[in-house]
């Protein structure tokens, strides 16, 4: 459970930066996101924040499991 969990938070991680990239170069012409790349940049920054907050909970819930069975 928490393995898939954080496959799917890498994921996530790793669409936003796609999205954020094509946004801030031009690799594509007339991409939905040019117009954007302010909105897109702070989306992203709020985006890994909240997903380390998640990262976090997750990694301590099962260094807490670990350290209680070994006692």
């Amino acid at each position: 459970m928490k393995k898939i969990l954080l496959v799917s938070i890498a994921f996530i991680w790793i669409g936003c930066l796609t999205i954020l990239i094509i946004a801030l170069t031009d690799l594509y012409p007339n991409n939905i996101f040019q117009e954007y790349q302010l909105l897109v940049g702070i989306a992203f920054i709020s985006i890994t924040g909240f997903l380390r907050i998640i990262f976090n909970k997750i990694t301590v819930e099962q260094a807490k499991k670990k350290q209680n069975s070994i006692i």
